[in-house]
């Protein structure tokens, strides 16, 4: 967090948002940063007047949508051959491609919506999407409408904390585990009950 923070200090005016928009599409192709720990220090920054927080969210939007839009089409067009090869196999190991398609199969198209919310495995979810090849219709409409509701609430809330930044990611947590949780349920009733529904139809 304080490594975000730190590094954000260094630049001001358009400079300053150029390099948080070029982070933030970073993190969307697999880059070895947190989205979370930038959005936060970028907010805790307009709080103390270095950054205009009506103009970071909607950067923080493009940057984001932009990252995610990158690696959903290149998983599109070429999918599963990328994984075999350097980097990408190891951005995105076996393994976690393989959690990741464990919580698509459960919701189909519509946990695009979720995906947003999910830390540390959204850069295979989006990838995982891609090579699934849901309409990109779908992922423009859900990605954007739970990324509106992501950055609404964690940067206003880092925003209006201050330098009371534990609470807010303690916080943000807890409002993430219970999202996955949640998902995750509705995810294995629904399952569930389309399996009984099967068994039930002559």
């Amino acid at each position: 967090m304080e490594q975000a923070r730190e590094f954000l200090m260094r630049f001001s005016g358009p400079e300053g948002y150029f390099v948080f928009y070029t982070c933030l599409i970073a993190c969307g192709v697999g880059a070895p940063l947190n989205s979370d720990l930038i959005l936060i220090a970028a907010s805790m920054l307009a709080a103390a007047g270095l950054f205009k927080l009506p103009i970071l969210i909607p950067i923080a939007f493009l940057g984001l949508i932009t990252g995610d839009s990158i690696n959903f089409f290149i998983a599109r067009k070429f999918g599963p051959g990328l994984l075999r090869r350097a980097p990408f196999k190891w951005i995105l190991p076996e393994s976690k491609l393989k959690q990741a398609e464990g919580f698509l199969s459960q919701k189909g198209s519509r946990f695009v919506f979720c995906i947003r919310f999910m830390p540390f495995i959204r850069t295979a979810l989006f990838f995982t999407a891609g090579t699934l090849r849901i309409h990109p219709r779908t992922f423009y409409l859900l990605n954007g409408i739970s990324t509106v509701i992501y950055l609404s609430i964690l940067m206003n809330l880092a925003h209006a904390a201050g330098s009371n930044i534990d609470g807010v990611i303690s916080g943000f947590k807890r409002f993430q585990t219970i999202l996955l949780v949640s998902a995750l349920l509705l995810g294995t009733l629904a399952f569930t009950l389309s399996r009984r529904k099967g068994r039930t139809v002559p």
